[in-house]
């Protein structure tokens, strides 16, 4: 008996008819950090779980929370902490070829960083952007999203709409607002630019704009991003831009990858005293760069290493960051995949 051709078995498999089966999946991370500002050590373990429950071909639940601990000494070397916690989203969706509807607790999109970057094993530097607190994190209450060819296959245009409810709630807490992002995809030079919007319609009714680039050369293993974000209000302004270089070209250094970060934030004028002391970092401007280094011990377990160097006035910082992120992956039910 003959065996057939490579070829003719791969045709043969993909001419057969199979069926996805979806399972529920329980992912997220854990991490641990130590951080040095100005001289205060912190310890910082964490946790952030992540619940998705895929029901049929269109509808997905997913819910991710967090739990941390932030600790340090007292005066008296006594150590102490602050336990935080809190549901970083919870949204259903209904999901079709090219838009996808979304109801309930979700990541606002605004930019980049919040739905892309965030997550402690994804993000190249673990220092937040400065800029990030100045629009609202998370949203209560319905999203379009999607991506469509924008008249050619050489440009892909991606879009999220939005509209927040009010909510006091100190777990789920987001305000009134709507807005959303218009992404421009270009997937031969691998470019991305794309602008957001965002108009608070509670207190001081006060709107941010902002701008984003992404850019991942086909030619070397990098990263470079940035983003801009203005809000009319009294949370000001800023940018930053990062480049992240992964060393896969040397074979003794390629699970090491180099991370650099500038970065400047403007803060509202005329602001009167108090008002600078309840913005706390968003009172005062501020220049800060930062350089990282990230060792993959696996996909899953990583390093992180980074210093930074913090300008504000009258209180210059040294920012040192160290520590290590682990991604988990549990499905929740036997028998998913390629039926």
């Amino acid at each position: 008996m003959s065996t057939p051709a490579p070829t003719s078995v791969a045709k043969q498999s993909l001419d057969e008819d199979y069926t996805l089966k979806p399972v529920p999946v329980l992912t997220g991370s854990g991490a641990y950090f130590t951080r040095v500002t100005g001289g205060q050590v912190q310890g910082a373990p964490s946790l952030s779980p992540l619940l998705l429950v895929p029901i049929g071909d269109n509808f997905l639940i997913e819910a991710k929370g967090a739990l941390a601990d932030t600790y340090n000494k007292d005066s008296q070397g006594n150590f102490g902490g602050t336990v935080s916690y809190g549901m970083t989203y919870a949204q259903a969706d209904y999901i079709t070829k090219y838009v996808t509807m979304t109801a309930g607790r979700f990541i606002t999109p605004f930019g980049i960083y919040g739905e892309r970057l965030a997550p402690n094993w994804i993000k190249a530097l673990q220092v937040t952007p400065l800029i990030v607190p100045v629009t609202s994190l998370s949203s209560l209450g319905g999203m379009l999203r999607g991506g469509i060819p924008a008249g050619t296959e050489k440009v892909n245009l991606n879009y999220a709409f939005y509209f927040s409810a009010n909510n006091t709630n100190h777990i789920v807490a987001t305000d009134r607002s709507t807005g959303g992002r218009i992404g421009f995809f270009l997937p031969g030079p691998r470019l991305e630019f794309g602008a957001s919007y965002q108009q608070v319609l509670q207190a001081d009714r006060a709107h941010s704009a902002g701008f984003h680039f992404v850019w991942q050369p086909n030619a070397v293993p990098l990263s470079l991003r940035s983003e801009y974000v203005r809000q009319s209000g009294t949370r000001g302004s800023g940018y930053w831009v990062e480049s992240a270089y992964r060393l896969s070209q040397i074979p003794s250094l390629k699970r090491v990858e180099i991370v650099g970060r500038g970065q400047q934030f403007f803060a509202a004028g005329h602001l009167p005293a108090a008002t600078v002391k309840k913005l706390g970092a968003l009172g005062m401007d501020t220049n800060q760069a930062d350089f990282g280094m990230n060792y993959y011990f696996r996909s899953d377990v990583r390093a992180s290493s980074s210093y930074g160097r913090q300008f504000v006035l009258g209180r210059n910082a040294n920012l040192w960051t160290i520590g290590m992120t682990y991604r988990f992956v549990t499905p929740l039910w036997p028998g998913g995949g390629v039926m």
